[in-house]
């Protein structure tokens, strides 16, 4: 027999198993103070780039790394990868999960820095790499691609996007490698402002001191140092005090002359703009030769050893009084040469060019109209052979002297500014010679 007690129970067990299954497959019905999380997708970041060229013109930022972000209480949290710049400026972030992981969408900013796998420029005093950051946040940024369109640079840094530039700096420098014989130089680093002049460090490292970002064949003077560490590994000794247009040694000469020539490369033209910060000079190595005022003589003068390489590189043949240089080889030749040959002077350089054979008569001449004198003795027309084409040449120019009509530069042997029997004396020495 069941007792009343059992009977209540019962009912209260059935009663609590009905509400369970009330509770489990009705529809629920949230509180009104309370929310969905939001269901996000994916953000396409795209824009572009720019810094000053002066307060009122821009160029593109090419070639930069562009960095989306998170913003957060705690500050910004990078979200994606990060991507490059394009040739006009433009970046695209590919798509990106739109989630700051709370069940809400970005809260995006967009930063630029100044580095790259070309180059770096780096504020010295934070040892960072110059950056800017978009000052709109696209609050809960809706899917799909947002456009934040074109984005400066910082105006009071613009010194440092000059430096890195495409258009002026250090990447316009990897850049012309990169295009003309395919080599991906190694990064530098430039630190600006560094000092009181500029100097490059084996160490892959560039100070620039406050001035020197707006010399655009200053910053590439050095990026052609860094250019010829990276084949050699080292950089031959050079002096402390140098000039371009005095002698100082064979293997100052050489890597300073290597690097003069390496804007007027770059920018095809033959004038190096020098400056000291206060002061600026426009060099124009296509001119000096024998006989030029203020200019020293031979493969000691880095001026002379630019120029060399500027007239091999060259498709201008040179003017009066003197029509020597005929040779137009361009870039690849020279750069094989830099390529394969740790050269420690110019005329170890020459030696390699010399091994190839390729049109030896027109690379020596093109030398010798920069005063370096690299044919045999007797070897008037450098040939390569003495011959009565030889004899023939001094005979023409028999008793003149520099500044005569008839005096021609090649035919005084022995240097004494004037054609004479002891010039003919020496090709008949030598006579039946072959270098």
């Amino acid at each position: 027999m069941v007792s009343e007690r059992g009977l209540w129970v019962g009912h209260l067990k059935r009663i609590i198993y009905f509400l369970v299954l009330v509770a489990l497959f009705s529809p629920r019905v949230l509180p009104s103070n309370l929310s969905s999380p939001a269901q996000t997708g994916t953000v396409t970041v795209t824009g572009r780039w720019l810094y000053y060229f002066n307060a009122t013109h821009t160029l593109p930022v090419i070639l930069a790394s562009v960095q989306i972000y998170n913003l957060e209480q705690d500050g910004l949290h990078p979200v994606g990868n990060t991507v490059l710049t394009d040739g006009n400026g433009y970046f695209n972030s590919g798509q990106i999960s739109n989630n700051d992981g709370h069940g809400n969408r970005l809260d995006i900013v967009v930063g630029v820095y100044a580095v790259s796998s070309a180059a770096a420029v780096k504020n010295p005093s934070t040892n960072s790499y110059y950056c800017n950051y978009t000052s709109t946040v696209w609050i809960n940024c809706p899917d799909g691609t947002l456009n934040v369109g074109d984005l400066n640079t910082s105006y009071v840094q613009r010194g440092a996007w000059w430096i890195y530039s495409v258009q002026y700096g250090l990447v316009k420098g990897w850049l012309y490698l990169y295009n003309t014989v395919g080599y991906n130089t190694p990064q530098v680093t430039a630190f600006w402002p560094y000092g009181d002049w500029p100097k490059y460090w084996t160490n892959a490292t560039i100070h620039l001191p406050d001035w020197a970002c707006w010399w655009s064949d200053i910053m590439l003077h050095e990026y052609g140092h860094h250019v010829m560490n990276s084949l050699y590994g080292y950089i031959p000794p050079c002096m402390q005090q140098h000039s371009i247009n005095l002698q100082s040694d064979n293997t100052t000469a050489w890597a300073e002359g290597w690097a003069n020539f390496y804007p007027l490369a770059v920018y095809n033209k033959p004038i190096f703009t020098w400056s000291n910060g206060t002061h600026y000079a426009n060099i124009n190595l296509e001119t000096p030769t024998w006989y030029s005022t203020g200019w020293d003589n031979g493969d000691k003068v880095e001026g002379r050893v630019a120029g060399a390489l500027w007239d091999i590189f060259d498709s201008q043949n040179d003017n009066a009084p003197w029509y020597y240089d005929h040779l137009s080889d361009g870039f690849q030749r020279i750069w094989s040469i830099m390529h394969t040959t740790s050269c420690d002077t110019f005329r170890e350089f020459w030696q390699a060019w010399n091994i190839t054979g390729y049109l030896r008569n027109d690379a020596l001449m093109a030398i010798f109209q920069n005063t370096i004198d690299y044919r045999g003795p007797g070897d008037v027309d450098a040939s390569c052979h003495v011959d009565m084409a030889d004899i023939s040449l001094v005979i023409d120019a028999f008793m003149t002297t520099k500044g005569d009509p008839g005096f021609d530069k090649r035919c005084d042997l022995n240097n004494d500014d004037s054609v004479d029997m002891a010039d003919i004396n020496i090709v008949i020495d030598n006579f039946g010679n072959d270098y």
